[in-house]
This record gives C-alpha cells, structure tokens and sequence, in this order.
C-alpha cells in the first residue's frame, strides 16, 4: 500500500510520526512523507521517500517569546503566516498528491494544507494528532478558552483574518476546503490517532471507537553527535530543556538554572536552543553541560529529573523513561500538559516565579528526586505508556482501515 503522510513541519510534529514511518516500510509499504528541507535527513533515515516543500513553510527560528513574552503579538502571527502560505500552494500540492495514486492520506491537523488535500482527493484519510484529542474534550476547550481570555492582539487578529480570506478564496476560485482555526483542531475522521495512552487523555470516555489512543512511539533516534555520554556515568544526572521550538529562547531561566545548580551533586545536561548561543548566558559551572541541542533519549535513560517545557514528545519521552517532570510550560498545549503530569502525581507544575527563583527550583528538582512516591507512580504509567501499541499498533489500523476502504470503493465500482 501507499501512504501519503503531512505532518506540519516542526520536530515536536515530524518527530512523533518517525517510528510508524519506519514500520510501514518494514512491512512493505510505500510511504511518502511532505516536509521541509530541515527533516530531509531523519526522514530518509527511516525508508520513506520525500517530497519536499516550498521552503517558505520553514518554522522561523527567530520567534522569541515564552512565558513572560509576548507570544500572540509576535509568535502566533507567524505560525499564521506560515499556514496561510501552505493553503496558498494546496491546489499544488494536490495534483502532486493525485498523481502519486496513493490508498490512503494521513495528515497533521497543524498541517492545514494537508487536511485541505485530503478534502479534495477521493481516498481514504487519516489523522495523526501530536498531542491530545480536542474534539470531544470539554475540558481541553474550556482550559484552552482560558489562555484566549480576550480578543488576540491587533497583528495577530490581522493574520486570522488574512488565513480566513485566503480560504475562502480558495474555496471559489479552486474548490479548496474551508478551514477555520476552530474547525482545523476539532476534525474528526474515521480514523484518528492519538499519541497518548486513553488514561492521560481527558474525558476519554467521550471518544468512540474512530479514536485510538496508541501511546508514544520511542525509538533511537541515533542523534547522540560528539555528545559525550560518558561524562554522566555515575552521576544524578539532571536534563533541562524547553523544546526545539523558537519559544526556548529564555536566557533568564537558563541563568536562573546556573544559580540553582551551581557546584551541587548534579550533573546538569542543558539544551539552550539553536536560537540562544551559549556564549552570551555568562561563565557557566563545571557541573553543568550546554548544548543548543542534545540526545534527548540517551540522556534520559541516564536521567533522575527531567526539567521541561511539557511539549507532548518530551513530556511522553520523560515519562517512558521513568523520570519525574518538573514542567514549565511556555505556550499551546504545555499547560495542559503541566496540568495532567501534576493530577496524576508524575511530576511538578513550576510557576513563572518558581521557574526563575534558583532555590525554589533547586528545592523541587530535590524533591522530585528524593521521594519515592513519584517513582512509584511513574512505574504504573510506564507500563501503560509500552502497552497501548505505538506504532506498530499504528501500522496495523493504518494498514486495516486502507485495505477496508480499498475494498469497498471496488465494490461500488
């Protein structure tokens, strides 16, 4: 079978999908994968073919924000911008689609030019959510409706309405499907797949059978460079790290963690970013490794804590690897993220002020060390975390519900 897959092009969106990439073409499938230049490599690594897109769909590595930042003047009108150029290019993109004579589509809903395509084409489709499932969730929306207390600043509001206009140009000139912003993340198609276990999805028991709640996928991911790993062997290895988005761009909370973890029994392991060079936070302790980027899952095989942002991909890899969280979200779902990992006792919700307040932060990475409680729980949730399937469980409903569809256009032809 062929599988057309459009995943949006950032890691915490590429990375989740990686395993079942590689699954399908274990098994014999075709499967073509639309990205960016950025994951040509990791992509080509797993057996699947590429088609590359317009590099002007490139996530800018300029948008600083955070929590303390002004996230919707200056972030959310560039994700805008970027998605309104992939609806630009959809009627494109399409009649590439259409000639590649696929048997089923699987699309990202942060990937609107995918949801557009798999509108506009006869064939099966598929979601792949990275994060949690939104549409039958009334607590997702009401937490969500939360952080939107008012009307969205001047530039950003002028950048929904131009993603508006766009597809309802598109729309009449083109046939293009609508979208809405409210619409794009509530999608539901006959097949939906949901990277967590059902257990850490709220109102789970509100999703019908199209919902497969298949857990996270982790497999190496052979990224470990000229890390040198061996430098943590026998040491309380601590991991911080606010994801590869723009939004790590928070030089304040890195020199907050040099305080806190100054010439302590830790071994800190920091990624920065790419967009912060390590240079420009100051002398940093010997206790203390800076990277802009590091082998996530090596080092949180080694790691006691784990300080993080709460994207989905970190907060399940933390949580594979058995390692208590201490979160400190920065924007999208990350505060839900924080919300869950703290309701069920897996970690710490670090506020703005106990992120940036050296001996409170040290205090709470301690105690999330030191008691057992945390690690005990942990080990329940492991085990549902291995046992809902990931990608293999993944390739078979892909592989099931393609064939399925496959034979029932045959019979009404």
């Amino acid at each position: 079978m062929k599988f057309l897959f459009y995943p949006a092009p950032a890691h915490g969106h590429v990375n989740p999908m990686l395993p079942l990439f590689q699954e399908l073409v274990s098994r014999g499938d075709e499967v073509v994968v639309h990205v960016t230049r950025e994951f040509e490599e990791v992509v080509r690594h797993t057996g699947a073919s590429l088609r590359l897109l317009d590099d002007r769909l490139t996530l800018p590595a300029s948008m600083a924000g955070g929590a303390n930042g002004p996230v919707l003047g200056k972030v959310m009108p560039r994700l805008l911008g970027l998605m309104r150029q992939g609806m630009l290019q959809t009627p494109r993109m399409a009649e590439q689609a259409r000639a590649e004579r696929a048997d089923c589509i699987v699309y990202d809903p942060m990937a609107m030019w995918g949801r557009a395509i798999a509108g506009m084409l006869e064939l099966p489709k598929a979601i792949f959510h990275t994060s949690f499932a939104l549409s039958h969730s009334p607590t997702l929306k009401r937490e969500m409706r939360k952080t939107m207390k008012s009307l969205p600043p001047p530039r950003a509001l002028l950048s929904i309405l131009e993603l508006m206009w766009t597809s309802e140009v598109l729309h009449w000139r083109q046939g293009v499907p609508r979208v809405g912003l409210g619409t794009a993340f509530q999608s539901v198609e006959d097949l939906n797949l949901i990277p967590v276990p059902r257990t850490y999805q709220p109102d789970a028991g509100n999703f019908d059978e199209r919902f497969l709640f298949i857990g996270p996928s982790v497999l190496p991911r052979n990224d470990r460079g000229d890390f040198p790993l061996e430098q943590l062997d026998g040491k309380p290895v601590l991991l911080i790290s606010l994801g590869t988005t723009p939004m790590n761009q928070r030089p304040d909370f890195y020199k907050a963690c040099f305080e806190a973890f100054r010439d302590t029994r830790w071994q800190v392991v920091m990624a920065c970013g790419k967009g912060t060079d390590p240079a420009t936070l100051g002398p940093i302790p010997s206790n203390i490794l800076v990277r802009q980027r590091v082998p996530q899952l090596d080092v949180l095989a080694r790691a006691r804590v784990f300080v993080t942002h709460g994207g989905m991909n970190s907060t399940m890899e933390g949580l594979w690897h058995g390692v208590p969280l201490a979160v400190f979200p920065q924007f999208g779902d990350q505060p839900l993220n924080a919300s869950r990992v703290s309701e069920l006792g897996l970690g710490h919700t670090l506020s703005p002020r106990d992120a940036l307040d050296p001996k409170a932060l040290r205090d709470i990475v301690e105690r999330l060390d030191t008691d057992p409680g945390y690690r005990q729980r942990l080990a329940g949730f492991q085990k549902e975390l291995r046992d809902a399937g990931g990608h293999r469980r993944a390739a078979d409903a892909l592989q099931q519900y393609a064939s399925a569809r496959q034979g029932a256009r045959r019979k009404a032809a």
